[in-house]
């Protein structure tokens, strides 16, 4: 059975509704929005009666403006007729129409956006309660490759410099353990490609030279670039290690011409600002 919502609005209202069609999306209804539902060329008032026939919901969103267009006031109409489940949300002080005033109301002049919502998703729960949703998770966004490449490579090279020169197969036992998983899922990428694995082996053997450092950081971009899962996991373990240095009390972290430390927020940074060069 269709759980599909059809908002009806004034369009000097379409940022609210417009926000509250994509907060019930990311929720799991379905939402019928005039502005993303009728295509190009398509007959307006036939499309507007498909809508209101293909959903269960009707919510109309109550201002001065919206009161007063014939539109909304038909649409009203229409999904009363149809016995359609009314949820009206009050936006602004205004005469609400004479057919919805038995009808209660979501008030948003006197609740937050997000009280006014989480009042909205009970409404719907007891409406939909054989639907089972499937909410949207949200779109991670992964951290800027040069950026990433940059923290790693510095962490990585000071980690081998505290080392000294050591066989590259050999390294990755003598790592403190975060930093160990941040070497293993690097060197497992690494391998089976010269150019990469000669850059980590130069890197291994001379962790404080800058031309190897941006030659390993060079080779990580392009990793990271080719494979976001891969991006993904290795910030995960970078935020480890970090979430590991601060509790650990150890802010400032000095190699040779290496440093690393944290900033205002907490976050990892590097001291040597030329790691990478452009492709």
């Amino acid at each position: 059975m269709s759980h599909q919502l059809f908002i009806s609005y004034s369009h000097k209202d379409k940022a609210f509704a417009s926000n509250v069609a994509k907060d019930l999306e990311n929720e799991g209804y379905d939402i019928w929005l005039d502005r993303t539902d009728i295509q190009t060329g398509s007959r307006w008032d036939d499309e507007v009666v498909k809508g209101l026939e293909t959903s269960r919901v009707f919510m109309v969103l109550l201002s001065q403006a919206a009161v007063a267009s014939e539109n909304v006031k038909d649409e009203i109409d229409y999904a009363i007729d149809h016995q359609k489940k009314m949820l009206p949300l009050l936006l602004e002080p205004c005469e609400i129409p004479l057919r919805l005033r038995r009808v209660q109301y979501v008030d948003f002049i006197k609740l937050r956006y997000n009280e006014g919502l989480k009042v909205i998703l009970e409404i719907l729960r007891s409406a939909f309660p054989e639907v089972e949703l499937h909410p949207k998770q949200k779109e991670r966004k992964p951290m800027d490759p040069t950026m990433l490449a940059a923290t790693v490579t510095g962490l990585i090279a000071a980690s081998f410099a505290k080392i000294g020169e050591s066989a590259l197969e050999e390294i990755g036992a003598k790592l403190p353990e975060n930093i160990g998983k941040i070497w293993g899922a690097i060197s497992k990428r690494f391998k089976g490609r010269p150019a990469a694995w000669g850059a980590a082996s130069d890197l291994a053997t001379s962790a404080k030279n800058e031309d190897n450092q941006a030659a390993f950081a060079l080779q990580l971009k392009k990793a990271l670039k080719e494979d976001t899962t891969f991006a993904n996991m290795l910030e995960d373990l970078l935020k480890t290690a970090q979430s590991s240095i601060n509790n650990e009390g150890d802010n400032n972290i000095v190699v040779g011409d290496i440093h690393i430390g944290r900033d205002l927020s907490g976050n990892l940074t590097i001291g040597n600002n030329n790691l990478i060069d452009d492709d």
